[in-house]
Parts: structure tokens; C-alpha cells; sequence
């Protein structure tokens, strides 16, 4: 890693080009500019703005973006005597595999990672309350929630601090007007979804609980929203690789009643999951196979089903769907060089549900598969540290996601 800015002059760097309101030079780019994502598209492809962008510098220190071939990524690890791999030694030199070299990088890639956060987050590309920056409402709560989990990973106050900036309590309180208002219908399912993660964090970080009730008004509603679904919209949303991912949705519900021992919450949950997720027709119409073929979403939406049922059931109940849904072999190789900024995500939010299967199963092939993703993305920061409107303004903090799982096994 090249030598970083000490984080309080990063973050009030950042601050003085980026806070000054609606009004300033620097506000960034607006959702009326042709920024935003449409109601049905994705991420923006807008042209780049360099002022906006933030580029950070790759694990070889020369600020270029590097190429991973990703069939030769990961090192071959030393198998156990149960047959699998332990991951922590390369099985013919006996030197140190892909995990450890994960385990010594992982948080060097986070401060990487939180530039580009820390940029679009203090940002006013809208007008909403608190969550103003990163061109919407949702990419301004993950880019927060993304601030958060780096101050509990690294220890660094200043990741804090910026979150602390947009979530006063008088923006946090408009907030909860809006929510109440329903002033953000196009963020259910995929936005109210990632504020439940928000406000987890923010309890688990900080221990503040001041977006609890804006949370319960998110859950409330996402519940309802999830119950009213009809059979077709049931089937279209569990196949969804964009924003209508019903996995994404029930998976956060559930974390938000664990959280919370919710206990009427769970059992909704866990009914969606054994009557919609759990149906085998799921298991034929969307194979984790079909990941590789289908390497053009936004989301993985067969690894999502997993990371949500994963989460959800029992754990005998777990393994034995486990034991038919999983291929005997599966080619799942990371993205490189994205083709459009839609995609860009794609090696997280795959990472995600890699990292679930891994957690799940105790098979070092699926932690390797996550390794490769997440390590094949960080080193490519042309598609999460530049252009602010196709990618600085969300990728890094998917990538972020990804990399507080391994912290938390």
C-alpha cells in the first residue's frame, strides 16, 4: 500500500471541498443533472466529473489499476484431513495462502476504500436531510453505514466523525418525517433495505440507537410491502439481479428482528422463507451456476437466495438444502474490467453470499472464491475510486460490506 494522508487531514480535506452545501461550486453532481439512476435502471452511466472523483492507490503503490486473471488468482491450499482446505498454506511450498494474505491486507484495502466514502458522503447532491450526498438516497445510506462499520473495524475516529456530520439530530428527525411521508417509494425494496443494515451498525459501532425508530418505520413498512407481493411479483422478485431482490429484502428483515428480538418479525421471515424461498422450483430456475453465464447484473440473484436462506433456517434445515442446491463443481471466476457501471458491484455483492457459503458449510473453497473476488476488485480502483457518477459513489462501500464479513466470523 502507498503512504496514506493521516486520516483527520483527509477528512477535512474532503470537508472543504465537499460541505459546501446546495449552493457551493463543489456540490457535487444532482439528480437533476442526468446523474440519477431511473426508477428501473441502475447505477448512472453519466460522464465523469474528475473534480468528484476520488482515486486511490492499489496494494503495488503505483495508483494504476491493476488486472487479476481470475483463473489464476488463488493459491492452491493445503487440504485437511477431512478432505477440504484450510486455506492458511500454499500446499506445495508450504508459504502462507491466499487467506493470510487476505488477513494482512483486508485493512489497508478498507482505508483505500473509505476515499471515496468519505468524499460523496459530506456531499449535498440532493436535498434530502441527512443522507444528501452519493447522488441518492440510498447510495448516501450504505456510503454511511460504510463510514461506521470502518470506525468499528479500524478504530479510526475520524470514519465516526464524518458519519456523526450528516447525522444530526435535527436531519435525523426530517428523516423520519419523510420516511412516515413515504417520500422515498422507489427505495422499497433495495434502499430501506440497506438502512436496516445502517442502523445496526450504528447501535454496533457506536451504540447509539437515535435511527431505531426510523428503522422500526422501515421495517413496518418493508414487511408490508414484502406481504402485499403477488404470486407473479413473488416469482420475478426472487429471480430479480437489480433493486426488486425480494432475497436482499427478507435477508435484511431478519437480520433488523434478530437484532431487535423482534419476534413477530422473525416468524413473518422465516414463514417468506420456507413458503417463497424455499421453494424448489428456485433450485432448477436459478443454480449458482447460472452466476458465471449471467456476469452482467446488478446483483447475484442465486447467491442471494442462498445468503438469504443461509441466514434463515435451521441449521438442519440449512445443510439439507445445502446438500442438493450446491454443484459438485462450479466455475465462478471475478469480474474484470466491467462493461458498463451496473456491473461494478458484482464482485462484492458476490462476495457476500460467497462468504455466507463459506460460513455455512466450513468449505475453504467458498472463502477462497470470496478472497478472489473481493482482492480481484479492490485492485481494480478504475471501477470504485473514479468517476464519481458511474462508480466512486457506491462500489467501494459494497466493497467495504464484503470485507467487514471476514471480521465478523
Amino acid at each position: 500500500m502507498s503512504p496514506r494522508l493521516p486520516l483527520a487531514l483527509l477528512v477535512a480535506a474532503i470537508a472543504a471541498v465537499s460541505c459546501r452545501g446546495p449552493e457551493g461550486d463543489d456540490a457535487g453532481a444532482s439528480a437533476t443533472d442526468g446523474a440519477s439512476e431511473s426508477s428501473t435502471g441502475g447505477e448512472s452511466e453519466g460522464s465523469e466529473s474528475d473534480a468528484a472523483s476520488a482515486t486511490a492507490s492499489t496494494s503495488d503503490g503505483t495508483g494504476t489499476a491493476t488486472t487479476t486473471d481470475a483463473t489464476t488468482a488463488s493459491t492452491t491450499d493445503a487440504t485437511t484431513t477431512d478432505g477440504t482446505t484450510d486455506g492458511t498454506t500454499d500446499g506445495t511450498t508450504g508459504e502462507p495462502g491466499p487467506w493470510d494474505d487476505f488477513l494482512d491486507a483486508r485493512e489497508g484495502y478498507l482505508h483505500d476504500l473509505a476515499v471515496p466514502i468519505l468524499a460523496c458522503v459530506a456531499k449535498y447532491d440532493t436535498p434530502n436531510p441527512a443522507f444528501h450526498g452519493c447522488i441518492d438516497w440510498h447510495s448516501a445510506v450504505h456510503g454511511t453505514y460504510a463510514l461506521l462499520a470502518l470506525y468499528r473495524l479500524t478504530g479510526e475516529t475520524g470514519y465516526r466523525d464524518a458519519a456523526d456530520a450528516v447525522l444530526g439530530a435535527g436531519a435525523v428527525a426530517e428523516e423520519l418525517q419523510n420516511l412516515m411521508a413515504v417520500k422515498h417509494p422507489e427505495e422499497i425494496p433495495y434502499g430501506y433495505s440497506w438502512f436496516l443494515t445502517l442502523a445496526r451498525e450504528r447501535e454496533d459501532s457506536t451504540g447509539l440507537v437515535d435511527l431505531a425508530p426510523l428503522a422500526d418505520e422501515v421495517a413496518g413498512q418493508l414487511r408490508n410491502w414484502l406481504a402485499a407481493r403477488t404470486p407473479n411479483q413473488l416469482q420475478s422478485g426472487v429471480l430479480a439481479d437489480d433493486y426488486q431482490s425480494l432475497s436482499w429484502a427478507a435477508y435484511n428483515l431478519w437480520r433488523w428482528a434478530e437484532h431487535t428480538g423482534d419476534d413477530g418479525l422473525a416468524a413473518e421471515i422465516d414463514a417468506f422463507a420456507h413458503d417463497v424461498l424455499l421453494d424448489p422450483g428456485f433450485d432448477g430456475a436459478c443454480p449458482l451456476s447460472q452466476e458465471e453465464i449471467d456476469a452482467d447484473d446488478f446483483f447475484p440473484p442465486c447467491l442471494h437466495r442462498a445468503l438469504a436462506l443461509t441466514a434463515i433456517l435451521p441449521a438442519d434445515e440449512r445443510d439439507a438444502w445445502l446438500a442438493g442446491f450446491l454443484p459438485p463443481t462450479l466455475t465462478l471466476t471475478p469480474i474484470v474490467a466491467p462493461g458498463n457501471a451496473h456491473i461494478a458491484g458484482l464482485n462484492f455483492s458476490r462476495a457476500w453470499g460467497l462468504w455466507a457459503l463459506w460460513r455455512a458449510t466450513g468449505d475453504a473453497e467458498w472463502r477462497d472464491r470470496y478472497v478472489d473476488h473481493v482482492v480481484t476488485h479492490v485492485e481494480q480502483p478504475a471501477y470504485w475510486a473514479e468517476s464519481y457518477n458511474q462508480y466512486s459513489h457506491w462500489v467501494a462501500q459494497f466493497g467495504v460490506l464484503a470485507i467487514a464479513l471476514s471480521y465478523d466470523e
